[in-house]
């Protein structure tokens, strides 16, 4: 696909180098589509705490086996981050997604048609390979396109669309079950995957040329940089288990609760995820506008994150403790205020060169993506033990998510500690790996 130049300028940027920046068409255009492909990624996240009643019915699934299979995705996810980082960097945004959205399209079709426990488990950890690069993908194409300012506003209204792809998955797919059923939604998914990797390969411009400059090795040496990093490890325990252990109870058991802890039909408990997708999506774009206003003022955006998590962990904890009597709102305000998890990745970032952004980005996603794995699954475990040990299934599931409140708490004091703002100050613009 051909750009008009007049859509493109060189700048020199705040590094002291001339960069290319996107402006109109083009800028909405690259937004757009990377923003749709998201939507895909996100839905397929989600799809588990609605669909999970009919699939237990089906298969006669345990709570650990349900937490197993829904945490495939997050598991080949995460496997994919550290190769998906170098490809991104050496391949560029374009040719990486478009390529690997292919595997969820697979994937989804294994998990349609699977008889056995084993193929849906395939088909779910080929969802997760496929839809591995794009947000990592759309994150790589902002910090080479778009003005510095603009990051984090970017990052937080790609979650605006991720949280439009939670939304089709809960009261519509609920109402298409009983015409489709599971298996026809996942066959759906399978075509929305294949048109979403023909745009980014067709419809997308050719502005990134492969950077052959260091071989693969080397690429993959700059990890060794990030991880060696201390402000990497700052940010990283609060992503890891703040922000993957929302994203695994908003992706499984956020439908469990609704339906064991509080009893109420899979049809109401889709309407309440509706709602609680929503406004998530509102606290995304919320955070798009307010961290550009805060940004361009020179403000320190990431007091904003801070505060959003802090809060967002008063709430989780009040919801827990009411249990049985907890109500949608509470999910809901706690879904405003987690939104701003998703600036722990501009944080990450921020002390690293333009070159390491790609392998930066998923460096920090394998994280977050090992840590929902293992909380999701992890709650399945725990609700087991407790029923095993005698407790219902509501005290049960309580107890598991009182477990992951815990160390939510340890991961955002170790993130508020003193000194965080020194660490955003180190230059890394020597870097030598």
């Amino acid at each position: 696909m051909r750009y008009n130049p007049h859509n493109v300028s060189r700048e020199i940027g705040p590094d002291g180098l001339e960069h290319m920046y996107v402006n109109g068409t083009l800028a909405i255009r690259i937004f757009v589509i990377f923003a749709l492909a998201y939507v895909m990624s996100y839905a397929f996240r989600a799809i588990n705490a609605v669909i999970a009643q009919p699939l237990v019915a089906e298969l006669g699934l345990s709570a650990s086996q349900l937490g197993f299979l829904a945490s495939a995705y997050f598991l080949s996810f995460a496997v994919m981050q550290l190769p998906v980082g170098v490809m991104l960097d050496r391949y560029g945004p374009r040719r990486v997604e478009a390529v690997l959205i292919g595997f969820a399209a697979l994937g989804a079709v294994l998990f349609a048609v699977a008889e056995s426990y084993a193929v849906l488990w395939l088909g779910r950890a080929l969802i997760g390979v496929g839809v591995s690069a794009c947000l990592m993908a759309a994150v790589k194409a902002y910090s080479l396109y778009f003005r510095p300012h603009m990051q984090a506003s970017l990052s937080s209204w790609m979650l605006v669309a991720g949280s439009m792809g939670a939304l089709t998955v809960t009261t519509p797919v609920e109402a298409a079950l009983p015409f489709l059923g599971w298996r026809g939604v996942f066959g759906v998914a399978a075509v929305l995957c294949v048109l979403a990797g023909l745009a980014l390969w067709f419809v997308l411009p050719k502005l990134f040329k492969p950077q052959k400059t260091e071989s693969v090795g080397d690429m993959a040496q700059g990890y060794r940089a990030i991880y060696a990093h201390p402000h990497f490890w700052r940010v990283a325990p609060l992503a890891m288990i703040t922000q993957g252990g929302f994203m695994a109870f908003h992706g499984l058991w956020v439908g469990p609760w609704f339906t064991n802890v509080i009893g109420l039909s899979n049809a109401q408990a889709a309407q309440n995820m509706f709602w609680i997708s929503a406004v998530l999506m509102a606290g995304y774009l919320a955070l798009g506008f307010l961290t550009r206003r805060v940004s361009k003022a020179g403000g320190d955006e990431d007091q904003i994150m801070l505060i959003g998590m802090g809060l967002s962990l008063v709430v989780f904890a009040v919801q827990i403790v009411q249990g049985a009597q907890s109500g949608l709102w509470g999910w809901l305000v706690h879904a405003f205020l987690i939104s701003s998890g998703i600036m722990t990745y501009a944080t990450c970032n921020k002390p690293f060169p333009k070159k390491l952004t790609g392998r930066s980005s998923t460096a920090l996603n394998l994280l977050i993506f090992i840590g929902a794995f293992s909380i999701q699954w992890g709650i399945g475990l725990g609700i087991d033990a407790f029923v095993a040990a005698g407790f219902t299934s509501t005290d049960a599931m309580r107890l598991s998510l009182a477990a992951l409140w815990v160390v939510q708490l340890g991961s955002w004091l170790w993130y508020a500690r003193p000194g965080r703002k020194t660490s955003h100050l180190i230059s890394l613009s020597d870097l030598r790996y």
